[in-house]
């Protein structure tokens, strides 16, 4: 009987897999993105705050063209919390070593969105350049590349892994560059780069904060910028110190519009059994618990060992972070009913924020996309999914994320990208009675009806009362797979449901 019963669910899921699978022609490109940054290059609203569209660059491999280069691919918004894949064609010819990772987004050429980015570029053993790639806000955008600043006597290396873009002046545009300047033997500067929609202004070699006791490789690839302080702008940074022997800190730094305050080496946060290094290129701010307060938040992938991860949230109350449900984090990798693609390590700057939900519940961004390497893993496997996407959610115990890894598809049949984003949840699943599916906020008013069938295609339960949250019971129904259909106006979705 159980081996019966254990065909017949292969037996289903194949037969699901294989239905989903031939309803897209899929593909995995891009399969290896160096940069990626979130922003509002098409200009979809007029809300400088709205972030739900990502940048992806991809260098070209040596063996295909002579001269370093990359192109400009985007996962895009069309405002119903899709994203459309936009792979370009055309070459642009750079070498991106010579970056190293100095990559930030902002509203630079002051047009009100969020829709440009800056690739820093070392120009010599002591000089540097500001590289402008600035869109056109079209729904299809593209990029117009510009030098829009440059200073000698500057070494780029010496803030890498320590660059973050935000209001710092207070001028309600997000278009000026923090750098943390690594002098050696303690000493440490926090440059600033001021942009007037041309150029950039210097704040000179003093800075807009200085000391002489402070290692700034203490906090490389861990800092970001936020409104840790409540007060509406976009203007602190916080950064994970490594004390070392499981010693972290997060110190932070308060702008005035002129000067940074730090807000002493006691820090926001501490703890003695923390490894700042475990969280090393996986750190991200972002409004995770959608309390209304934007970027306030603190989001990290603390790397346990081989294949096993967690998501850490802390979140700011205005003047110290709360450590948000501890280390279980708000998600596992070794409980997620989905297997993970590649491990912590292959995320090394790879993931971005965005708002995956549709207008005109859009806002401040809450949602995590990680681009992983194409690498083979601990045992020997490959890794196939390119993309990983943690949705934050309003479940019935407070907020959570759901953890999906979605494909990027072609449509043949109109020449169109879409995608396929996991909209819908149900949480027990596996279960042994009853589930509640989740619904996104998006999807509820179109909507017509909820239907479960079992595996043979038999209905078993269907409701026209859509809801946020439908309870549905299995209890007497045998064990095996089940498929919840959500049947809308233009669009089916579909989950299966495991009763065991």
């Amino acid at each position: 009987m159980k081996i019966m019963k254990k065909a017949l669910l292969f037996f289903a899921i194949s037969i699901l897999t294989m239905n989903l699978s031939m309803a897209q022609d899929c593909e995995m490109r891009p399969y290896h993105s160096q940069y990626v940054v979130s922003g509002n290059f098409t200009q979809n609203n007029s809300n400088d705050h709205l972030i739900n569209d990502i940048v992806m660059l991809n260098k070209i491999p040596a063996a295909t063209i002579a001269y370093d280069s990359f192109t400009i691919d985007l996962l895009t918004s069309d405002g119903s919390g899709e994203r459309v894949l936009q792979k370009s064609s055309n070459v642009i010819y750079y070498d991106l070593t010579k970056v190293n990772g100095r990559m930030v987004r902002g509203d630079f050429d002051n047009d009100g969105h969020i829709d440009d980015f800056i690739l820093i570029y070392k120009t010599g053993a002591s000089s540097m350049r500001f590289d402008l790639f600035q869109s056109n806000g079209a729904s299809q955008p593209t990029f117009t590349q510009s030098t829009v600043y440059t200073l000698d006597g500057y070494d780029p290396d010496k803030i890498t892994g320590r660059v973050v873009s935000g209001d710092f002046d207070g001028d309600e545009k997000w278009d000026d560059i923090a750098v943390f300047y690594d002098y050696g033997n303690g000493e440490t500067r926090i440059h600033t780069f001021r942009s007037n929609g041309n150029t950039f202004t210097y704040s000179s070699s003093v800075g807009w904060w200085n000391s002489t006791g402070y290692s700034a490789d203490k906090i490389t690839h861990r800092v970001v910028s936020g409104d840790f302080d409540h007060d509406g702008r976009v203007d602190d940074i916080a950064a994970f110190y490594d004390y070392g022997n499981g010693g972290t800190r997060i110190h932070v730094w308060i702008s005035n519009g002129s000067s940074f305050t730090y807000q002493s080496s006691f820090g926001w946060w501490n703890a003695t059994g923390y490894s700042a290094n475990k969280v090393t290129g996986r750190v991200i701010s972002l409004n995770i618990d959608r309390d209304g307060n934007n970027y306030d938040d603190i989001a990290v992938f603390y790397d346990y060992g081989p294949g096993d991860y967690k998501l850490h949230v802390f979140e700011s109350n205005g003047n110290s972070f709360e450590y948000s449900k501890g280390p279980s984090g708000w998600w596992s990798s070794d409980s997620s009913n989905i297997p993970v693609a590649g491990h912590a390590f292959s995320m090394f700057g790879k993931l971005v924020e965005i708002d995956s939900r549709s207008w005109p519940n859009q806002g401040k961004p809450s949602d995590i996309v990680v681009f992983n390497a194409v690498m083979p893993t601990y045992s020997g496997d490959f890794v196939y999914d390119r993309y990983q996407f943690w949705k934050s959610k309003k479940g019935l115990k407070g907020q959570k994320v759901v953890y999906s890894t979605p494909k990027y598809c072609e449509s043949k049949s109109n020449g169109d990208d879409v995608v396929i984003e996991e909209l819908i949840s149900a949480y027990p699943n596996p279960t042994k009675s009853t589930t509640t599916l989740e619904i996104d906020e998006s999807l509820v008013n179109s909507i017509i009806e909820l239907q479960v069938h079992d595996m043979y295609g038999r209905l078993i339960f269907s409701t026209n009362r859509i809801a946020s949250n439908i309870e549905v019971d299995l209890t007497r129904e045998i064990s095996g797979v089940y498929l919840a259909k959500l049947i809308g106006r233009e669009t089916t979705y579909t989950l299966k449901i495991i009763k065991e």
